[in-house]
C-alpha cells in the first residue's frame, strides 16, 4: 500500500521545487553546460600545468620508506585537526546555515524537523564531501610527480577518496556534536585528545594502526589498491554521515536563527571582498569573544608611544582559543616550510598563506582603528603616521609565534643549524605576512582626496582586472616572504653556501616588507598625487582640444 505523506511535507517539497524552478528559469542549459565544461577544462588543464613545472626530485627507496611509515599518521595528524574544528562548530551551533525564511518560516510550521532539515544537511554534506575530493585529488597527483612506484591515477584516486572522506567527517562531526547536544567544554576537551594522540603516535613513529586516524591516512599510501581497510575505512565514514543526517532532527532552531542572519551578512562581505568583515563575522559565528581581563598590563613610559601602548592592550586581550589558533597557524607554517626544505616545493604557497592569516589576527589594532576612520580623522597626527605606529605592537607580537616556529623547526628537523635557518626564514616569512594583511587592512580605509567611486567609470575589463589584484596582492605579499626557504634548498641541492644564498633572499623579503610600512605612512600623499596627475593630464587634453 502506497504511503500517504503529510499535507505539511508535500506543501514543503512543492515549495523548493517551485523556488528551484523559479532560479532555473532563466538559466540557459546549453551556455551553462559549456561553462562548466570549459571551466573544468581550463581548471585541470592549469591544475596539471602547474604542477608540472615543480621539478621537485623522485624520493629514493629509503625516502619512500619513510614516507609509507610516517605519512599515514601525518595525514591522520591532518584528519584529526578537521575534525577537531568540526566538533568546535558543531558546539558553536553549526554547521547548517539555512536562509533565514527557511528558519521564520519553514522550521515554525508543523512539519517535522526530520523532514525540513534533512535535505540542508545532505546538501552541506554533499558539498563539503566533493570540495574535499577536489582537493584530495589535486594533492595525490601532486605526490605521484614524486614518487617511482604507484601510477599517476592511483594516487589521484587516492587522495580524492581521502579527500573526500576529511571533508565529510568535517561536516558529520560537526552534526553529531550539534545534534547530540554535546557541551563546549566537553567538545574542546574530546578534539584537544584526538589531537594529542595523533600527534604523539607520529612524533613516536608508532607502528600503523596505533593512532585514531591512521587508517584514515593510510588510504593514500596503503597498498594494494583496494584493500580491506580501505574498505571498512570509507564504510565507517559513511554510517557516521548518515548517522549525523538523521540527528539533524535535533538541531536548534535558535542556533539555525543566529547562523542564518550571521552568514547572509557573511555572503554579502564575500561579495564585496571586505575581508575585514568577513573576519569578524567569522568570529561571531565562532562565538569568540574578547577577554574582560587582560592578559598583562603596561606600564606608562615616555618612550612608548600611546598608539603603541594601546596597540599592546589590545593584543593582551586578545582570548585563548585565539592565541592557540595563531599558535597552531605558526606550527603549520613552520611545517611547510620544512617540507619546502625537505623537497616539496608547493608548499611555500601553504606557508605564505598560513602566515597571512596569523597576519589577519595579529593586526587588530590597526584594522580596529581603520574601522573608526571618523575618530581617526579628528586626531590631531597625520593619519600615515598614526596607521605606521599601529604596525609596532603587531611586530613586537610576532615574537612569540616566531619562536614557536623555530621550536616546531627543530623538532621537525633536529639538526644544531636548524634554529638558525628558521630564525633566518622565519622572520622575513612572519614579517611578510603581517604585512600582507595590513595591506588588506589599509586598503579598506577611506580615501580622504576623494576617488571613491573613480572605479565605476573604468571599463568592466579594466575594473574587473584591478579588482582582482586587490584581492590577489596582499597573500602574495605574504607568499614572497617565504621564498627564501625555497632558495635555501636550492642552494642546497647546489652544493652552494645555504646560509649566504638565504640571507641575501631574507634581506629581499625584509626590503620588500619595508617598502609595505612605507606604503602605509605615505599612501594618503600617493593617492593625492596620482588624483593630482590625472586632473593635470585632463586638462591639458581638454586644452589641446580647444586649441
Amino acid at each position: 500500500m502506497e504511503k500517504v505523506l503529510p499535507s505539511g511535507v508535500v506543501a514543503l517539497r512543492a515549495m523548493r521545487n517551485t523556488r528551484r524552478r523559479n532560479r532555473i528559469a532563466d538559466i540557459e542549459w546549453f551556455e551553462a553546460l559549456y561553462r562548466v565544461y570549459i571551466t573544468a577544462i581550463a581548471g585541470g588543464s592549469a591544475v596539471l600545468f602547474l604542477s608540472g613545472l615543480v621539478s621537485d626530485e623522485k624520493l629514493n627507496a629509503s625516502g619512500y620508506a619513510d614516507l609509507a611509515q610516517h605519512g599515514p599518521a601525518a595525514l591522520g595528524l591532518f584528519a584529526a585537526l578537521v575534525v577537531f574544528l568540526g566538533l568546535r562548530s558543531g558546539a558553536n551551533g553549526g554547521p547548517l546555515a539555512i536562509e533565514a525564511p527557511e528558519v521564520t518560516i519553514v522550521l515554525m510550521s508543523p512539519v517535522p524537523y526530520s523532514r525540513a532539515l534533512r535535505h540542508p544537511a545532505i546538501q552541506r554534506l554533499r558539498t563539503s564531501t566533493f570540495m574535499g575530493g577536489l582537493a584530495g585529488a589535486i594533492a595525490g597527483q601532486l605526490l605521484s610527480r614524486r614518487v617511482e612506484t604507484g601510477s599517476f591515477l592511483t594516487f589521484t584516486v587516492a587522495g580524492a577518496i581521502y579527500g573526500a572522506c576529511v571533508g565529510s567527517l568535517f561536516i558529520t562531526s560537526a552534526l553529531l556534536v550539534h545534534g547530540l547536544k554535546i557541551s563546549r567544554p566537553v567538545v574542546t576537551a574530546i578534539g584537544t585528545m584526538l589531537v594529542a594522540w595523533q600527534a604523539w603516535v607520529l612524533t613516536q613513529s608508532l607502528a600503523i594502526g596505533v593512532g585514531p586516524f591512521d587508517s584514515l591516512g593510510s588510504i593514500v599510501l596503503a597498498e594494494p589498491v583496494i584493500n580491506f581497510q580501505r574498505i571498512i575505512t570509507v564504510f565507517v565514514v559513511i554510517v557516521l554521515a548518515g548517522w549525523g543526517v538523521i540527528l539533524s532532527s535535533r538541531l536548534s532552531l535558535e542556533a539555525l536563527a543566529r547562523r542564518s542572519s550571521l552568514v547572509a551578512q557573511l555572503h554579502f562581505a564575500v561579495t564585496l571582498q571586505d575581508l575585514r568583515t568577513v573576519v569578524l563575522l567569522r568570529r561571531q559565528l565562532s562565538q569568540e569573544h574578547m577577554r574582560q581581563k587582560p592578559w598583562f598590563r603596561l606600564r606608562r613610559r615616555r618612550l612608548v608611544p600611546i598608539v603603541v601602548r594601546r596597540g599592546m592592550h589590545s593584543l593582551a586581550h586578545f582570548p585563548l582559543r585565539r592565541i592557540g589558533r595563531m599558535a597552531l597557524l605558526a606550527m603549520s607554517a613552520a611545517a611547510c616550510q620544512v617540507a619546502v626544505f625537505r623537497g616539496t616545493t608547493p608548499t611555500v604557497v601553504a606557508s605564505g598563506l598560513l602566515l597571512f592569516v596569523l597576519g589577519l589576527d595579529i593586526i587588530e589594532p590597526l584594522s580596529q582603528e581603520v574601522d573608526q576612520p571618523d575618530r581617526t580623522d579628528s586626531l590631531p597626527i597625520n593619519r600615515g603616521l598614526l596607521m605606521t605606529q599601529h604596525l609596532i605592537a603587531p611586530f613586537v607580537a610576532l615574537i612569540p609565534f616566531v619562536l614557536i616556529g623555530m621550536a616546531t623547526a627543530y623538532i621537525l628537523e633536529p639538526h644544531p643549524a636548524t634554529l638558525g635557518m628558521a630564525a633566518l626564514v622565519g622572520i622575513p616569512a612572519a614579517l611578510a605576512g603581517v604585512a600582507g594583511a595590513a595591506i588588506n587592512a589599509v586598503k579598506g580605509a577611506p580615501d580622504p582626496v576623494g576617488g571613491a567611486f573613480e572605479g565605476l567609470a573604468m571599463p568592466p575589463e579594466m575594473s574587473g582586472m584591478t579588482t582582482m589584484l586587490r584581492a590577489v596582492f596582499p597573500p602574495l605579499i605574504a607568499i614572497v616572504g617565504s621564498v627564501p626557504i625555497v632558495a635555501a634548498k636550492v642552494a642546497s641541492d647546489n652544493g652552494e653556501n645555504v646560509f649566504a644564498d638565504t640571507t641575501r633572499a631574507s634581506l629581499g623579503a625584509c626590503i620588500m616588507v619595508g617598502f609595505v610600512v612605507s606604503w602605509v605612512h605615505q599612501r594618503d600623499a600617493i593617492h593625492k598625487w596620482w588624483r593630482e596627475l590625472l586632473a593635470n593630464n585632463k586638462a591639458q587634453n581638454a586644452n589641446r582640444t580647444r586649441s
